[in-house]
């Protein structure tokens, strides 16, 4: 017992030489950050009101933000995919070659990150991981305000129209019709009513590509917005079989996607 107290005694005292002793200052350590549970405080949206087929800005708040906001973070998103880059307003002319490959994962040091968001209503996980802290955030994606309607053409033809339904100040818009190109091939593209007539609106749209069809319409100058619903574009699609009937016609062929939506002051909205 005696031996045990001794030996208890010398490493007490040799501790508390270690820290300085008595009379000495105890040496300062500077804290070390490492992520925790409570590095990430929230995931933030915008527009927070997530709608299918767009793009959506995702970022952090963290609780020591200058030490973490350039720490390398992965993301994942539970349906449709994510990008370190937003695509520009003209991004469905200027990508002619086909749509960017993108994936549900992301690891980056940026501190924004782009969510293509799934075509299909539902909810959704969005998370995100910094060493040991993690964050998982459910986000309910809800329908486009606008959306394409499949209708029977002259003969065999099949005519797909984008529709809006209930915009607020709609001045330029963007998007693609996906299809398959193994049933149909695009042959004409042409505006809708909803931004105005020709004197009213600039109006791409290209048949050439591969699978989609992608169209951009502005309004001119100072001309204001335009609210309400109504058709912006109507494309017309000639089938590559012999014959098809009118009763086959369904949706299920054709797929609206990355769409953008700008009012008169240039900052992109979502509908109401």
């Amino acid at each position: 017992m005696r031996i045990t107290y001794i030996l208890a005694v010398i490493t007490v005292l040799a501790l508390f030489s270690a820290c300085g002793g008595g009379g000495g200052k105890s040496p300062i350590v500077k804290p070390i950050d490492t992520p925790t549970s409570s590095t990430i405080q929230s995931l933030n949206f915008s527009p927070a009101n997530v709608t299918t087929g767009t793009v959506v800005e995702v970022s952090a708040t963290y609780t020591n933000a200058s030490a973490f906001e350039s720490a390398a973070k992965l993301w994942l998103v539970g349906g449709g995919t994510i990008s370190e880059q937003p695509p520009d307003f003209d991004l469905v002319l200027r990508e002619t070659a086909g749509i960017k490959a993108t994936s549900a994962t992301l690891t980056t040091t940026a501190s924004k990150v782009y969510w293509l968001t799934p075509t299909r209503p539902g909810s959704y996980n969005v998370s995100l991981r910094i060493g040991n802290a993690y964050l998982v955030q459910t986000v309910e994606v809800t329908t486009a305000p606008i959306g394409l309607e499949v209708l029977p053409g002259e003969g065999n033809s099949v005519v797909v129209r984008v529709v809006a339904q209930d915009v607020t100040n709609l001045y330029q818009a963007a998007f693609r019709v996906v299809f398959n190109a193994s049933i149909y091939a695009p042959t004409e593209v042409t505006p809708g009513t909803l931004l105005g007539g020709s004197d009213d609106i600039l109006f791409i749209g290209l048949t050439n590509q591969n699978g989609f069809v992608p169209i951009a319409i502005t309004r001119k100058g100072s001309a204001g917005g335009v609210s309400g619903s109504g058709v912006l574009a109507e494309i017309v699609f000639t089938p590559k079989a012999a014959s098809r009937v009118a009763a086959s016609i369904s949706i299920s062929g054709f797929e609206l996607l990355r769409y953008v939506l700008r009012d008169s002051s240039g900052q992109q909205f979502y509908g109401d």
